[in-house]
């Protein structure tokens, strides 16, 4: 079975290959009116790029939905009876009123009343102390769900997740061009700007749409299909 991260990787190495052509068709017809030729070199680089980028993405959006899970419209995931179960009564021990500990094999109990006691020394009460709700962690992180958790996706998608996105196109694109390692910083400063203000203008309602109907898994390739028109803008960019 195939997994998901190679389905992955060949819907966006498609899709971005498309892009490109048609980036290259756009930028051919504004300079000249002769018959159109693939410049294969560009392609490659371009596609090159595309296969780099996608297990950084299919890692950072599985990351988002691990550590802010569920989807907005629907009900925040409920912890299981089982794990509730076993941290909301502490181990117990029982006495009789002669002083004996009672319980299997502790005497016949004929006529004698057993009165559970909690055990002091157990480390099962020692973090029912510390964490009088009950809850662990994790299903604290979940009981939050909705908007919470879609809101703390979608800021860190625009942000860190910009970010992190165009450094790596402006650094991998102009690397795959020839382009020497001090020149690519400063080119990293030089474009960084307007390729963030581009992608502001696309990307909101792709992550919109992400966090909302699209499973974690296919995230990748749907902002890959959603952004051909941000690879075309990226293709040109890149002097196709």
């Amino acid at each position: 079975m195939v997994s998901p991260l190679t389905t992955t990787f060949i819907q966006s190495t498609i899709l971005n290959a498309i892009a490109n052509i048609l980036a290259q068709i756009i930028d051919h017809h504004r300079k000249s009116k002769s018959t159109f030729t693939p410049n294969l070199p560009a392609l490659l680089q371009f596609i090159t790029y595309g296969i780099i980028i996608v297990p950084p993405n299919f890692i950072w959006q599985r990351y988002l939905e691990r550590r802010y899970p569920g989807f907005l419209f629907r009900g925040a995931s409920t912890p299981s009876s089982s794990s509730t179960n076993n941290f909301s009564s502490p181990p117990s021990r029982t006495s009789t009123p002669n002083g004996k500990k009672g319980g299997p094999g502790g005497g016949n109990g004929l006529g004698e009343i057993y009165i559970s006691i909690p055990d002091p020394t157990s480390t099962v009460l020692l973090k029912e102390k510390k964490n009088p709700h009950n809850f662990l962690p994790s299903q604290q992180k979940r009981s939050r769900g909705g908007w919470y958790n879609f809101l703390m996706k979608f800021l860190l998608d625009q942000t860190v997740g910009s970010v992190g996105n165009i450094v790596l196109f402006i650094v991998l694109i102009n690397l795959l061009k020839g382009v020497g390692v001090g020149g690519v910083w400063g080119l990293v400063v030089e474009d960084f700007k307007p390729i963030m203000i581009a992608r502001l203008k696309y990307r909101p309602i792709v992550s919109l749409l992400m966090y909302t109907v699209v499973p974690v898994d296919r995230r990748v390739v749907f902002g890959s299909a959603c952004g051909v028109i941000w690879g075309v803008y990226l293709s040109l960019y890149a002097v196709v």
